[in-house]
């Protein structure tokens, strides 16, 4: 990584990042059990609605996670920021590889915050009024 840190940026992409990371776990395993159900519901309005929401949920936690991951590294000043979109679009198709991804990315992210005091919790960055009001500003 080279370049200079924005860390409003930072602190901003990074928490989203973790939260679209915590979301596509939930619509996952989500569709694992959705998946079970739809045998058993039949060919009705629920099937339908069922394998339509599935694929969606997954292309959009994709796309999220894609865009978010490409916000993170151009914050940490990386030059090469786009190839992290693709890496991590890719890897959301390769299982357990987008986990790896976003600990390689979030270890860099932490320890930027870190070293200018922005405290990480398990959500990402703890981030604080003002700079939650400047970043819905920018949003």
């Amino acid at each position: 990584m080279t370049g200079t840190i924005d860390l409003p940026k930072l602190a901003s992409a990074y928490r989203r990042l973790v939260l679209w990371f915590g979301a596509q776990l939930i619509v996952s395993f989500g569709s694992f059990g959705a998946l079970a159900l739809l045998p058993q519901l039949g060919a009705g309005l629920e099937t339908v609605v069922l394998s339509f929401a599935i694929p969606v949920g997954t292309l959009a936690t994709i796309v999220a996670l894609a865009y978010y991951g490409y916000q993170t590294a151009t914050a940490l000043g990386s030059n090469v920021a786009w190839v992290w979109a693709w890496v991590w679009g890719l890897a959301m198709f390769v299982p357990c590889a987008n986990a790896i991804a976003l600990l390689v990315l979030s270890s860099k992210a932490t320890a930027a915050c870190r070293a200018n005091g922005i405290p990480v919790g398990i959500l990402g960055p703890r981030i604080t009024a003002g700079e939650r009001a400047a970043d819905d500003a920018f949003a």
